[in-house]
């Protein structure tokens, strides 16, 4: 493998400063990231290589070039100093034990999408992407920690099985589960974490440890909800599934004119409906249309939900689906296809439907959306499962809302710097004008940078047990970001 010189080192990092620039700031922990005390010798690194089943890519190799970009491109210019591509657990113990003592950063990426950026690092970068083993039985399903949503979806229909998942294909279970995960299902089964029986992680001390309501129960209890990144590095889990049949979808389309009714019944509906009921609620605004549409699913038939939906009807949506399929076509209708972007996201949980103020709020503030690829102010319907959960019995405190409310913005990689730095003035804005309406509660799978009390907004009363897991697992903070839960 090609070594890297000082001077080479100087090159790229007076080009990732103007790439940066252009695609928007990149926070301060990332810059720290690229200052390790003592860099790992060219001995080092070949070192590790050799005790992988998998590969080691270094700068100058010809597949590092590559490597896949994390999926928000305002953090493309990271480039780790090497990554492991891990074939099985014991690779994965390797990594951790060379960033140990080496003092090497190290972050770990299953499907890359954190919102932070925190699923890349200048330091080592453990990617689980080829961990993706499936085993399904009786009422469990094993996955790798590889798994993504669409690896999911294509081993559970066979099964007429389902766990409560995300409709993006690309996003990694791992991260998904770790920090709580919802879906179109999440009222009537849970999250995600939810259903977590037990998982396989290795800790900082290099050991590969099970987790489950008996070993390690401190442990297991962090993973369902506290978040990825904080303890060590999944590599396997252990699910509880359900049994899924026919459901019922639907999809409503609102002009702009209506997009205030739209948001005012959409919201009633939501909040009187049953379990099986689910729905996201988004207000669009591109440089080609500003629209409203609601989508969702419901356990039942399609007549009820025709009935639940009726106020919403009423509004006379211009575009109307509202059809019966089995669980997983339904799944196909819904998904999300995302490309990798420069984007920036905030998060809240409601306490309950915001006023029509609020709403009028929203939308004038998309109506002054500064341009890029799209802007949205989205809610999604909470409640029912997820709710019957206590806010202590796993590490996920939100436990008592009945909406998330997501305001996203998103550019192009190459859009002049003054577009980036006014979409991120522009989310902090709406933020600001909305922040009397929200809890002090955050989502912490939509993880936010510019979040201040972020402990506290995304673990609340849970914080201070999650510093003292830790300190029992990594009281040397070895898995640490901007954003990492911090030993007690």
């Amino acid at each position: 493998m090609q070594r890297i010189s000082r001077r080479d080192l100087l090159r790229l990092a007076a080009r990732t400063g103007l790439a940066t620039a252009v695609a928007g700031a990149l926070p301060a922990w990332l810059e720290s990231t690229a200052r390790v005390e003592a860099a790992p010798s060219r001995q080092s690194w070949a070192a590790l290589a050799r005790r992988l089943r998998g590969r080691l890519l270094r700068p100058g190799d010809v597949t590092y070039a590559g490597y896949p970009s994390p999926f928000n491109l305002r953090y493309a210019d990271v480039r780790p100093a090497g990554i492991v591509l891990c074939r099985d657990a014991p690779d994965v113990v390797e990594a951790v034990n060379f960033a140990r003592t080496t003092g090497m950063p190290i972050a770990a990426r299953a499907g890359g999408h954190s919102y932070g950026g925190y699923s890349t690092t200048r330091g080592l970068l453990v990617d689980l992407s080829r961990l993706k083993t499936v085993s399904v039985g009786s009422g469990v399903a094993t996955f790798g920690a590889g798994a993504l949503n669409g690896d999911v979806a294509a081993a559970l229909p066979a099964y007429s099985a389902a766990i409560p998942s995300g409709r993006c294909p690309s996003v990694g279970l791992s991260g998904l589960l770790l920090g709580g995960g919802f879906g179109f299902s999440s009222r009537r089964f849970g999250l995600t974490c939810d259903s977590l029986l037990e998982t396989q992680l290795v800790t900082a001390d290099g050991r590969l440890r099970t987790c489950n309501a008996q070993e390690h129960s401190d442990l297991f209890w962090a993973c369902q909800g506290g978040g990825g990144g904080n303890f060590g590095i999944n590599v396997a889990y252990k699910l509880r599934t359900f049994p899924v049949g026919t459901v019922s979808i639907y999809k409503l389309v609102w002009t702009w004119e209506a997009a205030a009714a739209a948001f005012h019944q959409m919201q009633a509906v939501s909040f009187r409906a049953p379990d099986g009921f689910s729905m996201r609620l988004g207000a669009i605004v591109s440089p080609a249309a500003k629209y409203v549409v609601a989508i969702g699913q419901y356990f039942g038939p399609r007549a009820e939900l025709l009935d639940l939906l009726k106020p919403a009807l009423a509004t006379r949506p211009g575009t109307q689906f509202v059809l019966e399929r089995h669980y997983w076509d339904a799944y196909d209708f819904l998904k999300l296809n995302q490309a990798r972007v420069a984007l920036a996201n905030r998060s809240s949980f409601l306490d309950a439907p915001l006023s029509d103020g609020a709403v009028a709020t929203a939308l004038s503030w998309l109506d002054r959306w500064p341009g890029g690829l799209e802007g949205s102010a989205s809610m999604f319907g909470w409640g029912g499962a997820i709710n019957r959960v206590a806010p202590d019995a796993t590490a996920f405190v939100h436990r008592d809302k009945h909406f998330l409310f997501q305001m996203e913005t998103l550019w192009n990689r190459g859009d002049p710097a003054a577009l980036a730095r006014a979409n991120l003035e522009w989310i902090d804005g709406i933020y600001a004008a909305l922040r009397p309406s929200f809890s002090r509660q955050a989502y912490q799978n939509f993880i936010d940078p510019a979040l201040r009390d972020w402990p506290r907004e995304y673990y609340g009363g849970n914080l201070a047990r999650l510093q003292r897991i830790k300190r029992t697992y990594d009281s040397d903070n070895l898995f640490r970001s901007a954003q990492s839960i911090p030993p007690a």
